[in-house]
C-alpha cells in the first residue's frame, strides 16, 4: 500500500510541510529571544546607565555614607531599569560580588559571567542566550578599581511565556498544515496516478492478449502525452504480433508439410523444434531426446559441444542409417547479431532413393569398366600388331596409331573408374605408417624431369622436418601428391614457378601446391572435384584428362579422414592444399568450408 506513488507523494508532502513549519518555528524562537536579548543590554546602555547616571554612582560612591547613598540613588531610578517581577537590581561589593543591598531581601547572587567581568573593572554586558537570567553588571571604579558593582538580573520568566505562546501557534499551524498536505496531497497524488493506474490496467490487458479498447486521454500534460503514446503503441505491437502470427503460421506449416525434416536444439541440448518429417525419419514417436542422447543412440560420435565451437559459417554434414534409411543430415549453429550461439539446428534429407541409384551407378560403372578391360586389351594388342606390319606413312599406318591413342585413353579412363569403384567400397585403402615430407619430396624429384622440360621452376621446401609419422595408404596418397602436381605443371606456361611446401597443424599435416598457372575461374570452383568434370574440355581432352583425377584425389583424401581445397582465380594461379591427420584418422565427418 504504502509503496504506490499516491502515498509516497502524500508522504512528500507531510514532509514537506513539518520541515517548512520546524525552519519556520525554530527560525521566530530564536529571532524573539535574540531580540530579547539584544534589547536588554540595549536598554541598560543607552537608557540605564547613561552617562548622568554614572556621574550620580560615582558621586554616591564617593560620599560619607556610600552604601545608603547609592541604594537612594538605586530605588529612585527603579522605573528607569524597568524593575518589576522579573527584573531586580542588586548592590554587589566590589571585590567579592557580596550583597550589599537587595529590594527582594537576596542574599546572594549567582556568579554569572558579567559579575566575573564586572569584578575585574569592566562593565559585564555579554548575552548568554543559554543562561537562566539576562543579566548586566556595572563597576563604580574608585582608585582604579571596583568598590561596588550594581548588578541588574532578569530570570526570563516573560520571555519564555512568550516563546511557550509563540511555540503553541506554530504547532497549532503545523497540525492545520499538516491536515491541508493530506487533502492537498490526496487531491494531487490522485490526479498523477489515476491516469497511471489506467495505464497498469490496460498494460495488464495487452499482456493477456486483449488490443481492442484505448485509454481515454484527458489531459494535454505529459502523462496525456504518455497515454497517447500508449495507445499508439499499444496498436502498433497488436498490428506487429498478428504479422509474426501469420509468419509463424506460414513456417510452420511449411515446416510441417515439407519432405525433409528440420529439428532445433537449446544450447543445452533439449529440444526447440522437430517438423513430422524429421520424427518420421528417426523413428521419434512421444518424447524427445535430448541431442547428445539422440544422436549417441543414431550411432555417431557428434555433440553439442563440438558443434557449439565452430566456426561462424561453417556446417557439419552427418550420414545416418535408421531402420534401411539412409538419412544425410547437415548442422549449424543459430547464431543472433551478437553474443555466442544460440542452439544448433540440423536439416534432414531421406537420400534412401538417392543411394540405391548410387548404388546402382556404382555397380553399374564397376561391371562395366571390368567388362571394358578384357575388349579394350584385345584392341590394343591386334592393333600393335597391325601397326607393326603397316608400311610406314600408308593410310593404314595412321589410322591404326589413333585407334592405338584412342586405345590407350579408354585404358586409363577405364583404370580410374576401376579405382573410384574400389574407393567407393572402401577396399582400396591400406594404411601404414609413413612419412609425408619424404613421400612428397620423392614425388617432387620425379616430377622435376617433366617440369625442366616445359621450363618451369620445380621446388620443394619441408617446414616441418620433425613431423609425425602418417597413419595411411602410401602409394594413394603418393598418387594424390602426383596428379596434384602434375595438374600444376600441365597447366602452367613456360617459365612459371610450382612450389610444393610440407608442414604440420595440430594435429593435422599439410602439403600446400602453389603455381602461377592459368588457374580456374572462380564459378568452376564448387564442381571441381566431380566426376567428368572439365573446365576447358577441349583443352583437357587434348593433354589427356579424363576429368576423374581430382574426383580420385579427394575421395583418397577422404577416405584417410582428410581434406582437399582449392583456392584460384582466372589468370592468378592455384593453391592446393591436401590435409591428413597426424595421429590415426579421425570419424569421416565432413566439414563444409
Amino acid at each position: 500500500m504504502f509503496k504506490s506513488i499516491q502515498w509516497k507523494v502524500l508522504t512528500v508532502f507531510l514532509l514537506l510541510v513539518i520541515s517548512v513549519m520546524l525552519a519556520v518555528g525554530t527560525f521566530l524562537l530564536n529571532s524573539i529571544s535574540k531580540y530579547y536579548h539584544d534589547e536588554f543590554r540595549t536598554q541598560m546602555e543607552q537608557t540605564v546607565f547613561t552617562a548622568d547616571f554614572v556621574g550620580q554612582l560615582g558621586t554616591a560612591a564617593s560620599s560619607e555614607n556610600p552604601k545608603e547613598a547609592l541604594r537612594t540613588l538605586l530605588d529612585s531610578f527603579t522605573g528607569r531599569m524597568g524593575i518589576d517581577s522579573y527584573r531586580n537590581f542588586y548592590l554587589l561589593r566590589g571585590w567579592d560580588a557580596a550583597v550589599l543591598y537587595a529590594p527582594d531581601g537576596a542574599q546572594t547572587v549567582h556568579a554569572t559571567g558579567n559579575v566575573l567581568t564586572a569584578i575585574s573593572g569592566q562593565v559585564g554586558s555579554s548575552v548568554d542566550r543559554r543562561g537562566e537570567v539576562m543579566d548586566y553588571a556595572y563597576p563604580v571604579i574608585q582608585n582604579g578599581q571596583a568598590t561596588y558593582i550594581v548588578y541588574i538580573s532578569d530570570s526570563k520568566e516573560e520571555l519564555y511565556g512568550i516563546l511557550e505562546n509563540i511555540f503553541t501557534i506554530i504547532l497549532g499551524g503545523l497540525l492545520l498544515g499538516l491536515v491541508l498536505a493530506v487533502l492537498l496531497g490526496l487531491i494531487l497524488s490522485r490526479t498523477i496516478t489515476a491516469p497511471i493506474v489506467s495505464l497498469k490496467k490496460r498494460a495488464e490487458k495487452i499482456a493477456a492478449g486483449e488490443f481492442e479498447s484505448n485509454i481515454e486521454v484527458r489531459y494535454a500534460d505529459e502523462i496525456g502525452q504518455l497515454t497517447g503514446s500508449f495507445n499508439t503503441m499499444a496498436s502498433e505491437l497488436r498490428r506487429t504480433l498478428a504479422d509474426i502470427a501469420a509468419e509463424k503460421s506460414k513456417v510452420e506449416t511449411i515446416l510441417t508439410y515439407m519432405a525433409d525434416g528440420v529439428m532445433a536444439f537449446y544450447r543445452d541440448g533439449s529440444v526447440m523444434h522437430m517438423n513430422p518429417a524429421a520424427r518420421r525419419m528417426l523413428c521419434i514417436k512421444d518424447e524427445d531426446e535430448p541431442f547428445d542422447e539422440l544422436f549417441a543412440r543414431l550411432g555417431t560420435s557428434l555433440t553439442m559441444n563440438a558443434l557449439l565451437y565452430l566456426e561462424t559459417d561453417n556446417t557439419v554434414e552427418k550420414h545416418l542409417t535408421v531402420n534401411d534409411t539412409h538419412i544425410r543430415a547437415y548442422f549449424a549453429k543459430l547464431t543472433p547479431d551478437k553474443g555466442p550461439a544460440s542452439g544448433i539446428v540440423a536439416v534432414l534429407q531421406d537420400i534412401t532413393e538417392q543411394q540405391r541409384l548410387e548404388e546402382s551407378r556404382r555397380e553399374f560403372v564397376a561391371n562395366v569398366s571390368h567388362e571394358l578391360r578384357t575388349p579394350l586389351t584385345n584392341v590394343k594388342s591386334y592393333s600393335e600388331t597391325l601397326l607393326e606390319a603397316a608400311e610406314e606413312g600408308s593410310m593404314e599406318k595412321n589410322f591404326l596409331g589413333v585407334v592405338c591413342s584412342e586405345a590407350d585413353r579408354m585404358t586409363r579412363l577405364v583404370r580410374d573408374l576401376l579405382m573410384l569403384s574400389q574407393l567407393d567400397y572402401g577396399n582400396a585403402i591400406r594404411k601404414e605408417p609413413f612419412s609425408l615430407p619424404e613421400l612428397a619430396g620423392s614425388v617432387v624429384e620425379r616430377l622435376r624431369l617433366e617440369a625442366d622440360k616445359r621450363r618451369q621452376t620445380l621446388s620443394f621446401q619441408n617446414s616441418a622436418p620433425q613431423m609425425p609419422p602418417v597413419n595411411g595408404d602410401k602409394d594413394r596418397i603418393e598418387q594424390v601428391l602426383v596428379n596434384v602436381v602434375s595438374n600444376a605443371i600441365k597447366y602452367t606456361p613456360e617459365h612459371g614457378c610450382v612450389h610444393v611446401e610440407c608442414m604440420a597443424r595440430l594435429t593435422e599435416a599439410i602439403v600446400t601446391v602453389t603455381d602461377t598457372g592459368i588457374g580456374i575461374p572462380e564459378a568452376d570452383l564448387p564442381r571441381i572435384f566431380e566426376r567428368f568434370y572439365r573446365v576447358d574440355k577441349a583443352r583437357s581432352r587434348k593433354m589427356g584428362g579424363t576429368g576423374l583425377g581430382l574426383a580420385i584425389a579427394r575421395e583418397i583424401v577422404e577416405a584417410h579422414g582428410g581434406r582437399i581445397t582449392i583456392k584460384s582465380g582466372k589468370g592468378r594461379g592455384t593453391t592446393v592444399r591436401v590435409l591428413l591427420p597426424i595421429y590415426g584418422t579421425p570419424e569421416d565427418a565432413k566439414t563444409e568450408e
